[in-house]
């Protein structure tokens, strides 16, 4: 079982001379799924002051837009950084392309996608602690459709628990030390960020390919 240490390592030894590919990679995934649809942070105000009155600022139909696309599209878009990191973790030739591989079979994804969504929204609903404990259950199952395609989403869901049972808090624990490039990331006005995503999707790609050994064991 490879520690938080080793697995940050892997990640920089897969980034060594793929830096700049990475980078554009979660970049421009971050613009299709995050970046108008008010999740950075920086959503413009839904009403403005005009004529004594307040009117809907247009802006905000466009973040609705925008949050509705990206929603559509961001299990594809998932898919496609799982497909791409693990290349990276296993040694293998990435491409740009890789991202926009899951839109070959975009309702699968977009429907692992959706049950993620509600089946989370549904623990944060009990309390804020079971909704971050299913984020870390269900956090391999792009993965895990990736590696077995013909799979249904909902048993990507159910391998993913069961792959993540007992790992959960080592998942938490890499997150948390990150920590420290996120914060660098919010001082820095997102460049850290640029460091940051790929860093730790690599890392995450590395944990997924242990979790997979030490089940094989």
């Amino acid at each position: 079982m490879k520690e938080n240490d080793e697995l940050k390592s892997l990640a920089k030894n897969n980034l060594q001379g793929n830096w700049l590919l990475a980078i554009l990679v979660c970049a421009v995934a971050w613009l299709l799924t995050d970046a108008f649809t008010g999740n950075n942070g920086k959503e413009a105000a839904q009403y403005i002051w005009e004529n004594g009155q307040l009117v809907k600022n247009a802006s905000s139909s466009f973040n609705g837009l925008a949050s509705l696309i990206s929603f559509l599209i961001g299990g594809s878009i998932n898919f496609g950084l799982a497909v791409y990191f693990l290349h990276l973790a296993r040694n293998e030739e990435t491409q740009f392309s890789d991202l926009f591989t899951g839109f070959q079979n975009f309702f699968k994804n977009f429907l692992l996608h959706l049950l993620i969504t509600v089946f989370t929204i549904l623990w944060f609903m009990l309390l804020i602690i079971p909704g971050f404990i299913a984020l870390l259950k269900y956090s391999m199952a792009f993965y895990i459709i990736r590696d077995n395609p013909d799979i249904t989403p909902m048993e990507a869901i159910r391998r993913s628990s069961a792959l993540m049972y007992g790992h959960k808090a080592r998942l938490f624990f890499l997150l948390l030390s990150f920590i420290g490039w996120f914060i660098l990331g919010i001082i820095t006005f997102g460049l850290g960020f640029l460091y940051l995503y790929p860093y730790y999707n690599a890392a995450k790609a590395n944990f997924y390919l242990d979790l997979l050994q030490q089940n094989v064991e």
